[in-house]
C-alpha cells in the first residue's frame, strides 16, 4: 500500500509521522503483508494455507466438541504434510449443520491472543440465520481486507462516502470514518426502506464521492435520475455489496452516470471473500484468510468455466472454526488474472440455490435479468419473477402506467428468450415489491422443493 494518507495516531500531540496503537500497529503490519502475499504464486498461497489450516484442524480437534471426530481423516498426516486433496476429504458443513450444532462448534479454550469475541449474524436471507462467533484476529483480517479493498479501488480517505443500506440495531446515524486506521472523510447512511426519490435527494444534496449501497437499488437510482435529467454531483465511484451485480446494472450506471462501478463478495458470517481486480475486473479470492473451493454436485472442484457450491474455511477463527463451510451460493471459477496476483479467480457470482429456474427436464440454469432490462422495454419500475411450478412464473412488476399488450408481449419474449424456455407466465401489478429483512432484493426466487 503506497498512500500520502496518515493513519491516525494514538499519542497524543502527534500526528506525524503517526503511531498507532496496538490493534492498528498489528492491522498495519498485516496490510504489508497482503501487499506482499497478493503476488505470491498461486502454489505458494495454498502451502501456506495449509501450514494455517493444520494448525486449525489441531486446536479445532481438541478443544472443539463438533471437530472431535469430524477430522479423523487427517489422522497420521505429518505436521507440514497436509494437502489440498487429504483437506477434501473433510466432511462438508452445511448450515443445517451450523444451526443444529450450536454451541458444540464453539472452542472450550480459546487462546488469549485471539480474544475478544463478539457475534457475527447472516441476514438470514433463507428465513434461517445463523450466528457465528468471531475474534479480534478474524476481525484484524477484516480491517486488513477492507484497506487492500480500498487502495485495489484507488480511493481517496479524506472524501465523504454515502451508504444506501440496511441500518443496524443501536446504530446512532451519526458519520463515522470509513478507512481502518486512517483518519478519513465521513460515511453518511441512510436506511434501504426510503423511497428512491428521497435517497437521491439526500445524496445530491450530500454529494459524495463514493456511494456504497446494493446493486438493485442502484439500478432504481440511475433510472430515477434519468427520469430527472440529473446527477450527483461530485461522485467519483460506486461500490455495490450483498447482491449480485447484474452486468447490466453496471453497464447503465457507468454509461449514464460516468463513474466505475466496484464489485465485491462477501458474507455476514465469514467477512470478505473475493474483490474486484484493479487491473482486469475479475473477483480474486482472499487466500491470505480464506480457503474457497468451488465444488460441482459430486463434490469435485470444479475447472475455469464450471460453475459450483462455494465452499469456504476460515483460517484464523479460533472460537468456532468454520471448516468446509458451503454457504449457500454458487459461483464459476476463473482462469488466472494476467494481472499477476496469484490470488485465485471467480469469473462471477450467480447466488443461492434458490435462485435458479429449474426447467421441466430437471436441468437448472442461472436466469439474467434485471429491471433494468425490463425497463427498456416498458415503464417497469419493479420486477421479480418468481418460479412456482415447473411450467409457471410469476412476474410482479411495479409500472408508472398500465402496460399495453405490446409491452406485455415483448416482455414476454424478452423473459422466455433469458429462461430459455416457453413458460407460462402470469403478470401480476402491485404497487411496491418489498425487499428482505436483510435489505436484499431477488430479481428471481424459485419456490419449486430443491
Amino acid at each position: 500500500m503506497n498512500r500520502s494518507e496518515i493513519p491516525e495516531s494514538a499519542i497524543s500531540g502527534m500526528t506525524w509521522p503517526a503511531l498507532p496503537d496496538g490493534p492498528a500497529a498489528r492491522m498495519f503490519a498485516l496490510a504489508r503483508q497482503l501487499d506482499e502475499s497478493q503476488w505470491w504464486a498461486s502454489a505458494a498461497l495454498e502451502k501456506n494455507q495449509m501450514r494455517q489450516l493444520e494448525l486449525l484442524a489441531g486446536h479445532a480437534v481438541r478443544t472443539v466438541p463438533f471437530y472431535k471426530n469430524r477430522l479423523d481423516c487427517l489422522l497420521g498426516i505429518l505436521p507440514g504434510d497436509l494437502t489440498l486433496n487429504r483437506w477434501r476429504d473433510i466432511p462438508i458443513l452445511h448450515r443445517a449443520d451450523l444451526q443444529q450444532a450450536g454451541s458444540e462448534l464453539y472452542s472450550t479454550a480459546l487462546p488469549k491472543s485471539h480474544a475478544p469475541v463478539i457475534d457475527a449474524t447472516s441476514s438470514g436471507s433463507t428465513g434461517r440465520p445463523v450466528t457465528v462467533k468471531i475474534t479480534m484476529v478474524t476481525r484484524l483480517f477484516s480491517d486488513a481486507v477492507t484497506l487492500r479493498y480500498h487502495d485495489w479501488a484507488g480511493r481517496d480517505f479524506s472524501a465523504k462516502t454515502c451508504a444506501i443500506e440496511i441500518i443496524q440495531s443501536g446504530s446512532t446515524g451519526e458519520p463515522t470514518g470509513w478507512a481502518p486506521g486512517y483518519i478519513s472523510g465521513p460515511m453518511m447512511v441512510l436506511a434501504i426502506d426510503k423511497p428512491v426519490d428521497e435517497q437521491f435527494d439526500w445524496l445530491v444534496a450530500h454529494a459524495p464521492a463514493y456511494l456504497l449501497t446494493y446493486p438493485t437499488n442502484l439500478a432504481a437510482l440511475v433510472r430515477h435520475s434519468l427520469d430527472r435529467d440529473e446527477r450527483i454531483p461530485g461522485l467519483r465511484q460506486v461500490a455495490t455489496m450483498s447482491e449480485v451485480l447484474d452486468p447490466s446494472t453496471k453497464e447503465d450506471c457507468e454509461r449514464h452516470w460516468g463513474v466505475p462501478v466496484i464489485n465485491a463478495y462477501s458474507a455476514k458470517e465469514i467477512g470478505t471473500i473475493a474483490l474486484q481486480c484493479p487491473e482486469h475486473g475479475r473477483l480474486h479470492i482472499q487466500s491470505e484468510s480464506l480457503l474457497v473451493e468451488i465444488l460441482d454436485e459430486t463434490g469435485r472442484a470444479c475447472d475455469p468455466g464450471e460453475i459450483g457450491r462455494v465452499v469456504i474455511s476460515d483460517l484464523h477463527n479460533f472460537a468456532m472454526p468454520l471448516i468446509r463451510y458451503e454457504i449457500g451460493d454458487y459461483a464459476e471459477m476463473g482462469e488466472p488474472c494476467p494481472c499477476g496476483r496469484g490470488l485465485p479467480v471467480l469469473r462471477r457470482v450467480l447466488g443461492r440455490t434458490r435462485n435458479r429456474v429449474r426447467l421441466p427436464s430437471g436441468a437448472y440454469i442461472w436466469p439474467r435479468f434485471g429491471t433494468n432490462r425490463a425497463s427498456r422495454i416498458a415503464p417497469v419500475r419493479q420486477s421479480q419473477l418468481v418460479q412456482v411450478s415447473e411450467t409457471e412464473i410469476l412476474v410482479n412488476l411495479v409500472v408508472a402506467r398500465p402496460l399495453s399488450v405490446e409491452e406485455e408481449s415483448a416482455l414476454t419474449e424478452m423473459y422466455r428468450g433469458s429462461l430459455g424456455f416457453p413458460f407460462d407466465l402470469r403478470f401480476v401489478y402491485l404497487d411496491e415489491i418489498p425487499r428482505a429483512a436483510s435489505g436484499k432484493f431477488e430479481d428471481f426466487r424459485s419456490e419449486l422443493a430443491l
